[in-house]
């Protein structure tokens, strides 16, 4: 009886231990990547799809190294929770000084650009970071643009303001609540298309240009996986069908096997 009551005892310990942190070792040997779900065309969720360059990316990365592989879409404030916590990988996260203390990084995923939006009637004659001072500045909720840009925000030289998507910073610069949007060069392009934001320009010179990655947590099982993920995606640089991989999305044209997997759990 004594015997069956520690035993019980001791199953009831571990199964607290693997509620509480996540269990070592049970999910090794498969890539759960976070993606923000709301930065089109780069990684988003539509009709409970996860979708964007760079789940189509990381799927056929994944697809050569023979890494079994699941998607979540997520805000990006959860994904980078996920991320620390050593749950899930994260696609399309830019590189800090801060977070090369804490994540390993893949091989550079795209290079993304990042522009400034501003409302045509008040427009910003933006030529480098010093121009953003004093202005309030719409940004993403859990990114980083980059040390210096993390810098200045540090140092109050502009109000930041995060939003979840690009769409609610927007509507809050068309409605003279920000003085200044931060975006992504294509993400703009895409959205410029339809008309909804004539009132809205893109200053010509960008504010960086950053490359993405794939990161571990350094201290996730899952970060062995990243070796094998870097080598497949030097040897799909070096065949090209890396490149073709993202000619074909720009190009609106579907990739030649469409994968039906890329749905979140």
């Amino acid at each position: 009886m004594i015997a069956s009551i520690r035993r019980l005892g001791l199953t009831l310990l571990l199964l607290g231990a693997c509620l509480t942190a996540p269990c070592r070792g049970q999910d090794a040997d498969i890539l759960t990547v976070a993606v923000d779900a709301n930065a089109p065309p780069f990684m988003y969720e539509e009709n409970e799809r996860v979708g964007g360059l760079y789940p189509r990316l990381v799927s056929a990365v994944c697809d050569k190294a023979g890494i079994p592989h699941a998607f979540r879409a997520l805000t990006w404030r959860r994904a980078i929770f996920e991320l620390d916590r050593s749950a899930m990988a994260a696609a399309g996260i830019y590189k800090t000084v801060n977070r090369e203390q804490r994540y390993d990084f893949s091989l550079p995923l795209y290079q993304e650009r990042i522009v400034v939006v501003y409302l045509r009637q008040r427009p910003i004659d933006f030529r480098s970071l010093t121009d953003l001072d004093n202005k309030r500045v719409g940004v993403m909720a859990g990114w980083s643009y980059g040390d210096e840009f993390d810098r200045a925000r540090a140092d109050k030289r502009f109000s930041a303001y995060d939003g979840d998507s690009d769409r609610q910073n927007l509507q809050l610069l068309q409605r003279g609540n920000l003085d200044a949007v931060l975006a992504i060069q294509e993400a703009m392009d895409a959205r410029m298309q339809n008309g909804a934001y004539a009132n809205l320009a893109v200053a010509p010179a960008i504010l960086a240009s950053k490359a993405t990655y794939l990161a571990i947590n350094k201290t996730s099982p899952q970060l062995p996986l990243l070796q094998r993920f870097n080598q497949a995606l030097e040897k799909m640089r070096q065949d090209g069908s890396y490149q073709q991989l993202v000619k074909q999305f720009f190009s609106g044209r579907p990739p030649p096997n469409p994968r039906p997997d890329l749905a979140p759990p």
